[in-house]
């Protein structure tokens, strides 16, 4: 079955992204994951040598927020509603200490099987949990494992969010039309990739963990290829991963080694998005289509 026709749209001249005060670069230091619900989903408990979901809350966040802390700059987590929920007061400290929170979800759902219905139920509940712990709504959104339906970003936009984080196709934000008949609706899209998720290299599941330092190299030259060329850096880190001592270490080795850069504007993914809706000249798509009867 031949594909839809080809687009103007679908290959857009690059024009690289104007940031704030004239920055070169903007990098949004992120954080998936902020306790164990994944792993009840999973296992049905949250023990054993895979289940290490517990961890964040011990440790892993913590010790992110001390380098956040150090360096004087942001971050975003992207939290479930199930572990804001049981997590509460670990969750009001992230934003009493000036970070944006992010939904990911209610437990870490498999989202692209979902129905729709399912997903209105979640997207809802998982907002409420948020607002309820933090007094405010979250803005953006990322779904579990950067899973979505064709559902998932209208949802989204009659829920209020302003921006989402979920898919890998652009090297720089745009804004996303989420149906063709409504054109004027649209919602920020902040893509992320899989070279700079930290799941990859150091999650129990992969052929080989890799070691912090190789990480290290690997994520500095996707900054320097960021700053030369594109403007925008996004690390997805998983403070039950990067929360752990040596990788802890490695992480706030790669943000002293960007701070050394003159002309970085380290933000909130939402201070991100708010710009981007801003801007005459920016990238322009439609959402993703279902697959053809």
């Amino acid at each position: 079955m031949p594909g839809r026709p080809h687009r103007q749209e679908d290959s857009m001249p690059f024009e690289r992204m104007t940031w704030p005060n004239g920055a070169r670069c903007a990098v949004a230091l992120t954080f998936d994951n902020f306790g164990e619900s994944l792993d009840l989903l999973k296992f049905g408990h949250a023990g054993g040598a895979l289940a290490d979901g517990v961890y964040a809350p011990r440790r892993g966040v913590e010790r992110i927020l001390d380098i956040l802390d150090r360096h004087g700059i942001p971050g975003t987590f992207f939290v479930e509603g199930w572990n804001a929920r049981k997590y509460a007061y670990l969750l009001r400290n992230v934003a009493e200490r000036g970070h944006e929170v992010g939904a990911h979800g209610w437990m870490h759902e498999t989202w692209d099987k979902l129905e729709p219905k399912q997903e209105q139920a979640l997207i809802a509940r998982t907002t409420d949990a948020l607002a309820a712990v933090l007094g405010r709504v979250p803005r953006g959104w990322r779904s579990p494992g950067g899973l979505t339906t064709t559902a998932t970003l209208p949802l989204l936009l009659d829920a209020g969010y302003r921006y989402d984080s979920s898919f890998g196709d652009e090297d720089v934000p745009y804004h996303m039309a989420v149906t063709a008949d409504r054109p004027r609706d649209a919602i920020v899209e902040l893509p992320w990739t899989w070279q700079l998720d930290d799941a990859v290299f150091y999650g129990h599941n992969s052929a080989r963990i890799s070691s912090a330092e190789t990480v290290l190299g690997l994520w500095k030259e996707e900054f320097d290829a960021a700053y030369a060329m594109t403007g925008f850096y996004m690390p997805v880190c998983h403070p039950r991963f990067s929360g752990r001592p040596a990788r802890a270490i490695t992480l706030d080795r790669l943000v002293a080694y960007i701070r050394q850069h003159d002309g970085v504007w380290f933000a909130r993914c939402e201070e991100i998005a708010d710009h981007v809706r801003g801007l005459a000249i920016t990238p322009r798509y439609q959402a993703p289509e279902a697959l053809p009867e």
